[in-house]
């Protein structure tokens, strides 16, 4: 790992949530979120920058600086581990704020749930769709400018990571996608999106998975993301971006990728 490029990274990636920090402190959210004591807003500011630091900020310095975890390190617990800091977050926050029910907190409120769950299966494959569609663009982008020598190299061969994630039993891939959809939403979204806006969550749900540390794959969530934060605006709660990040992750985990590693003959 380039240790200069991850501080310069790091950097950036905190000042991008001191920034989001500065943005809701000025709308007093903290107050309306019920953080009225010193004490307890200064826990829940804690609290969240801790878990951004660590969720955000270093996965995407570490990521796009070269590191690259060593598989055989890794074990099915590791692949909750950011999912479980997530939930206890959202868990003691809840706690410290004491102010609407957990369904308002959560954002999980619906006048028509099932449609709503229903929308989120469409928008996950609409979105799928046009994530491919902007893959290809910057593919065909890339093609040009390396044909006129002014191109980056081209990407190195796919994470580590991935394969070992896409390689575990049905259940564990089953399992990874439900607690993607369900845990990253409700932070991302439900808590993060209301509080520091739709283009702050979206870019930070991006940084968090700079730990794949390839370029192409960082742009296909950012795509996604916006269509899940758009999503969240329009409809005004959660559940159809649960559906539709499920119904994305799913796409990806058990066709896309192992095609993908098929046809490279892995």
């Amino acid at each position: 790992m380039n240790n200069s490029l991850f501080a310069a990274l790091l950097a950036i990636g905190c000042a991008g949530i001191a920034v989001s920090f500065a943005r809701a402190r000025s709308r007093e959210l903290l107050l309306q979120d019920g953080l009225t004591e010193p004490s307890r807003r200064a826990l829940a500011v804690g609290l969240l920058g801790s878990v951004l630091l660590l969720t955000v900020a270093i996965p995407f310095a570490g990521g796009l600086a070269g590191s690259r975890p060593e598989t055989k390190h890794l074990s099915v617990v590791s692949l909750f581990a950011v999912h479980g800091v997530l939930t206890l977050f959202l868990i003691l926050y809840y706690s410290l704020s004491r102010r609407t029910s957990l369904s308002e907190f959560l954002r999980l409120k619906s006048a028509r749930p099932a449609a709503d769950l229903g929308a989120g299966l469409w928008i996950g494959l609409a979105g799928w769709l046009l994530t491919i569609v902007v893959l290809i663009s910057v593919v065909v982008v890339w093609y040009l400018l390396r044909q006129r020598g002014i191109g980056p190299a081209a990407a190195g061969a796919v994470n580590p990571t991935i394969r070992w994630i896409v390689s575990q039993p049905l259940a564990i891939r089953i399992a990874i996608v439900c607690s993607a959809m369900v845990v990253e939403e409700l932070f991302f979204r439900s808590f993060l999106q209301t509080r520091v806006g739709p283009l702050a969550a979206t870019l930070m749900f991006t940084a968090a998975h700079g730990v794949y540390g390839q370029p192409l794959v960082l742009v296909g969530i950012l795509v996604i993301s916006a269509v899940l934060s758009a999503t969240f605006v329009l409809y005004g709660n959660v559940l159809p971006c649960i559906v539709a990040h499920g119904t994305f992750d799913a796409i990806q985990m058990f066709v896309l990728i192992p095609m993908s590693l098929s046809q490279m003959g892995s």
